[in-house]
């Protein structure tokens, strides 16, 4: 009986013929039985009829454990030079074992080992023998899971543009995108996905570090310290310079979308999927709840990072004047440092070309501009891969004196937000005016720009306030204020105001602002509820108005808000305008929020977030070899091709590709 077994299983043929009457004979069996209960026994008589031992030759059916490194009973040997057959089975079998097959005709050889030989044993005395070159595990490969199982993947264009519509677009051109213009992240992924060796600092609005799919991929230290070097014991997930305390609270919301764009937590079934799926985001709270900060925070927090181990910075903020405190805290940390760091910085959303930005002729971007040689500018793309119509660029004809280097997508970026947003643009029309003596506020449409606005103004006359020509727009003596209740959400966190003013007024006539937790009509004089006064004028000029609410967080329910005006005896001015005045308010205990936005600042963290996947591939570049492995390893697209240093977008794959292997990485067989 063995021996015909044995035949059948040398004979291929014969092994068809009988699957072939297997499935006739069952088949008969089962003709009124379901198909699944009919293929299920010709697969269990095919399986049973082509099993083989693990040292046959024959057709044979191998199953791996999950993460299995190597397969068990078997190595791969390299025999030197001429081996012929005879030599290498006679070293086989001298050790117990046997050859297998040729896999190479340079004299690599699968070889069976010694039963109850270990992988290592045999792999030690085969390198003993005078007639191997070397000796080595048969490793097991696997496929990679390189398409998270987060729900919100299908709307990340820029890791898979499958030419998808993203809804509730930001940004209307070019979607619907094309069809393969992404950042090539699943063929990356193939190769790396954990950047938890290289430390990132996102330095910006700080971070919703409890959001579900950030709370695992936050930093900490048991010892850090502070910008200047101080101990500060213990850190969890950052500092705050903005407010000078340990808690990078995300108060805007800017911050948490990048941080989600570099390492949103990938393929935990949950929300969306960064560049890294695992890692190691430092906030770094330098911009206040509008948005804002300052040099003297910026560079403290850039202290803090590099002080802290960063080694790959994103810096999605900009301005446009020189800054040398700014370019020199960057310069601190070029290559041979003692806190040598990668700084990912965006291009800015102006629309201009910085190509002659030495003169004062034309727009200038900073940090994009400084010249640090550890600094890589990141330009904005659309789905279709044309340049944003609100992306800086530089066209200067010589790439090498291009301040932009590369462009990656920043329309319709899909990311994690700070928490749940309450946000009204008002309508005047429907606040209340009180007038006392002189002149009213009113509610009016103005055009501005070509387009209609709810506007707030005193007198009311758009083009008299507006133009701001008039010597007598309002009148002496007035005494008139306007309110609005809005109704908030019991437990809100933050509540903000702003608002854009024309202002055309004498020295000696006031705009007040101020607000009350309640229902209730705020004055001016009364505290805590003033805010704000303004005079003077702005040639026409709108203005900014913003302001944090802590009334009305907490347990309030109601936030009432007024503009009060005061006016003396004798008038010369035109008047004051409001327009787009938005209360928005935010609880950030809400940890399921995704946001649609758009800018360079969008596209930057997309970089960031493939620079630490390209350090964390290869601890020991340092960040001009990264820039060189973004820069080159990215794909030609022509929109960008006279407007960037490189020429290309960024492509994640193509960065791992361009590196040599990993040097210097050494490991036990486990």
């Amino acid at each position: 009986m063995n021996n015909l077994i044995q035949f059948f299983k040398k004979n291929t043929k014969i092994q068809i013929f009988i699957f072939i009457l297997t499935i006739s004979f069952v088949g008969g069996l089962t003709a009124k039985g379901s198909d699944s209960n009919f293929l299920q026994k010709v697969k269990n008589k095919f399986e049973s009829l082509v099993k083989t031992d693990s040292g046959s030759e024959g057709l044979k059916k191998r199953r791996f454990a999950k993460n299995q490194k190597f397969v068990q009973g078997e190595i791969l040997v390299k025999f030197k030079g001429n081996s012929g057959e005879s030599v290498k089975t006679f070293a086989a079998n001298k050790l117990g074992g046997s050859v297998l097959e040729s896999v190479h005709s340079n004299g690599l050889s699968r070889i069976s080992i010694r039963e109850g030989s270990s992988i290592e044993e045999a792999i030690q005395e085969y390198n003993n023998q005078p007639e191997v070159e070397f000796a080595q595990p048969n490793y097991v490969y696997q496929k990679t899971a390189t398409t998270p199982n987060d729900p919100g993947f299908n709307q990340l264009w820029g890791l898979k543009n499958s030419g998808q519509t993203i809804s509730s677009p930001s940004y209307s051109t070019s979607n619907p995108g094309t069809s393969g213009n992404d950042m090539n992240m699943e063929n990356a992924w193939d190769l790396q996905t954990d950047c938890t060796t290289t430390v990132i600092a996102v330095i910006d609005s700080g971070v919703n570090y409890n959001h579900e799919d950030l709370a695992s991929n936050m930093w900490s230290s048991a010892s850090c310290v502070s910008d200047t070097g101080v101990s500060l014991g213990a850190c969890s997930n950052g500092y705050d310079y903005a407010d000078l305390d340990s808690d990078p609270m995300d108060l805007d919301g800017h911050g948490t979308h990048v941080a989600g764009t570099i390492a949103a937590k990938g393929n935990n079934n949950l929300g969306s999927s960064g560049v890294c799926w695992n890692a190691k985001i430092m906030a770094v709270r330098v911009l206040d709840e509008f948005g804002s900060g300052t040099t003297a925070e910026i560079v403290k927090g850039i202290n803090f990072a590099l002080r802290n181990g960063a080694k790959v910075i994103n810096l999605s903020l900009g301005g446009s004047t020189y800054d040398s405190s700014f370019a020199n805290a960057i310069n601190s940390a070029a290559a041979g440092t003692p806190y040598e760091a990668l700084f990912v910085v965006a291009a800015g959303n102006d629309g201009a070309d910085l190509q002659g930005s030495n003169t004062s002729l034309y727009q200038q971007s900073f940090p994009c501009e400084f010249s640090s040689t550890n600094l890589l500018c990141v330009g904005a793309l659309d789905q279709a891969y044309l340049v944003a119509n609100f992306s800086n660029y530089d066209s200067n004809s010589g790439p090498a004196n291009r301040s932009v280097d590369v462009g990656a997508p920043g329309t319709n970026i899909r990311s994690s937000w700070t928490g749940l947003e309450g946000y009204e643009l008002t309508d005047f029309s429907t606040w209340t005016i009180y007038l006392s003596s002189g002149t009213t506020w009113g509610a009016n449409n103005c055009i501005i720009g070509g387009s209609s606005y709810s506007m707030l103004l005193l007198p009311n006359n758009c083009t008299t306030v507006m133009a701001g020509t008039s010597t007598s727009g309002y009148n002496a003596n007035t005494t008139s204020y306007a309110y609005k209740t809005f109704s908030i959400g019991s437990g809100t966190d933050l509540a903000k105001v702003s608002a854009l003013i024309y202002l055309d007024t004498e020295a000696t006539d006031k705009l007040y602002t101020s607000y009350r937790g309640d229902n209730l009509v705020p004055h001016p004089s009364q505290s805590p509820y003033g805010l704000g006064i303004y005079s003077g004028e702005m040639n026409g000029a709108l203005g900014s108005v913003e302001y944090s609410l802590p009334l009305c967080t907490g347990s309030a329910t109601a936030c009432t808000f007024a503009f009060y005006f005061y006016s003396d005896a004798s008038v010369s001015k035109a008047g004051i305008g409001v327009v787009l005045f938005e209360l928005t308010t935010l609880d950030k205990d809400n940890l399921t929020q995704y946001k649609v936005i758009d800018g360079t600042s969008m596209a930057t963290p997309h970089v960031a977030g493939v620079a630490a996947l390209v350090r964390s591939y290869n601890p020991t570049l340092n960040s001009q070899d990264v820039i060189e492995a973004i820069g080159n390893g990215g794909r030609a697209t022509s929109s960008i091709s006279t407007k960037t240093k490189y020429g290309t977008a960024v492509d994640a794959y193509g960065a791992l590709k361009y590196l040599q292997a990993p040097t210097g990485i050494t490991g036990a067989i486990q």
